[in-house]
């Protein structure tokens, strides 16, 4: 079943619930009011007669008012009047109906023979509609000698509560079909735009990403709307990323295989000059090396993205690390005329985590610094405790990060405006490798004043881990 027909079957449904309930209740509220004030207007009556016969006939015997003043008892109404005796038989009737003679035992004379007032709603033998009686005790000299029964025919009642049921009726199935046209209004104003949002998504998926879907902040629709188009420039702008990710690596390459395919050839061809020929081999040496650096970035995103890396956490002392990292990198750095510096304010700190990856974070953030800092610049190392974390934060004196590009450094493909910069992932796998150990990669800069990267391990327990 559609939401169309569901939202449209659900709406009808509700509504022709409360209708029907209404209906009914409309109908019962009717019936016990027009039956109420007919049993009000009822002891009214016989209230009166029973206070009349009080006051002018109460020394009298039952058979001496029957015979003499009995018509004091309907003179005042409309109503069918019985009297009946103590045993419940009737002696007179008002309309002289078959019930003279007869014992009646209805529940308002048993009640009106147990000395209380009673009333009964039902059918009688001598008529086909029905009546609404009411009995109240006859007492002279303080004894009850009689039942006093007033009776009114319900046809008259019975057919206005039929009229007013009718009419209940029809307004009930008016709501009903009313319901069921603006059902069918509301379901179109509500299925149109997912179905406008439907075609969108399905020329999307067909390859169309440039169609935009509606897009409103008044309703969850066009809220749906503006998500998917977001989620549409999210995918052009990764496309676009992984385009130029392509041919950058392609470059880069292109450019160390040029080198050793160059070079092969010259050493090839002639191989005499034994200087020439060191020099080739050596180069090729180089560029291989950067080859594999960049294979084992690759091979390394590839791993990440899959979800197939894994690490294995142990109790490592990270100022050794970082002492053994700095003891590597220092002649390059020197080379380059730069001051490489470590500082801690414990000689160790221990904590759990991957040796091998986190050394591989360490040479990756102090490549890049060093890529970006030129001669005579200082590149900072501080490690220190923070609660239950240890906080290593490599602070550079490089040329720095825009604004608008210290929040995409971290992305895949992403590749630097700066001419030094290349298509690298590794402050991508850097991030990766610090979330794995539950951590925190986080990096601070401007502009020609140089980088902050910072990354936060937990130092966790003593127990040997290892997370996928």
């Amino acid at each position: 079943m559609s939401i169309k027909n569901k939202i449209m079957y659900s709406f009808v449904f509700l509504a022709s619930v409360t209708a029907i309930i209404l209906v009914i209740f409309s109908i019962y509220a009717t019936k016990f009011y027009y039956y109420s004030t007919m049993n009000g207007i009822l002891n009214n009556e016989i209230r009166y007669a029973t206070n009349l016969y009080s006051s002018y006939m109460a020394d009298y015997e039952l058979d001496e008012v029957i015979a003499e003043d009995k018509n004091q008892f309907y003179r005042q109404t409309d109503c069918q009047v019985q009297i009946l005796d103590n045993n419940q038989v009737v002696v007179f009737d008002s309309i002289a109906s078959p019930n003279v003679g007869e014992t009646i035992k209805t529940a308002d004379v048993i009640s009106a023979s147990n000395g209380q007032n009673g009333s009964y709603t039902g059918s009688t033998s001598y008529s086909n509609s029905n009546i609404m009686a009411v009995s109240v005790p006859l007492k002279s000299r303080g004894k009850q000698v009689g039942i006093l029964r007033y009776i009114s025919s319900l046809e008259e009642v019975d057919r206005a509560i039929k009229i007013k049921s009718i009419s209940f009726s029809l307004f009930g199935l008016l709501v009903i079909l009313f319901s069921m046209l603006l059902s069918k209004i509301l379901t179109k104003s509500i299925v149109k735009p997912i179905n406008n949002l439907e075609k969108v998504a399905e020329r999307k998926a067909d390859g169309d990403l440039q169609i935009k879907a509606k897009e409103n902040d008044i309703d969850e629709i066009g809220r749906l709307g503006k998500t998917l188009n977001l989620l549409t420039d999210n995918i052009n702008k990764k496309e676009q990323l992984k385009n130029e990710f392509i041919s950058s690596v392609s470059h880069e390459l292109r450019t160390p295989l040029t080198s050793i395919k160059g070079w092969a050839q010259t050493i090839k061809y002639d191989s005499s000059d034994l200087d020439t020929t060191t020099m080739g081999i050596d180069i090729i040496d180089s560029e291989c090396d950067r080859l594999t650096n960049m294979v084992e970035e690759l091979l390394d995103f590839s791993r990440f993205t899959s979800g197939r890396i894994s690490i294995v956490k142990r109790k490592h002392d990270l100022i050794e690390l970082a002492e053994s990292i700095k003891n590597q990198l220092l002649p390059k750095a020197r080379a380059k005329g730069i001051d490489l510096i470590l500082n801690y304010d414990n000689p160790e700190l221990i904590a759990n985590f991957d040796r091998d990856r986190i050394k591989q974070v360490f040479i990756n953030i102090l490549d890049n610094a060093m890529k970006f800092t030129p001669e005579k610049g200082t590149i900072i190392i501080n490690i220190e405790k923070l609660d239950d974390f240890a906080q290593v934060s490599v602070i550079d004196t490089g040329i720095g990060i825009s604004f608008e590009e210290i929040e995409l450094v971290t992305g895949k493909f992403y590749k630097g405006s700066n001419s030094n910069s290349h298509v690298g992932l590794g402050l991508s796998i850097c991030e990766e490798i610090v979330k794995l150990h539950k951590g925190e990669l986080m990096i601070k800069s401007k502009l020609d004043e140089g980088t902050t990267v910072s990354f936060k391990l937990p130092i966790g327990d003593d127990e040997d881990e290892k997370n996928n």
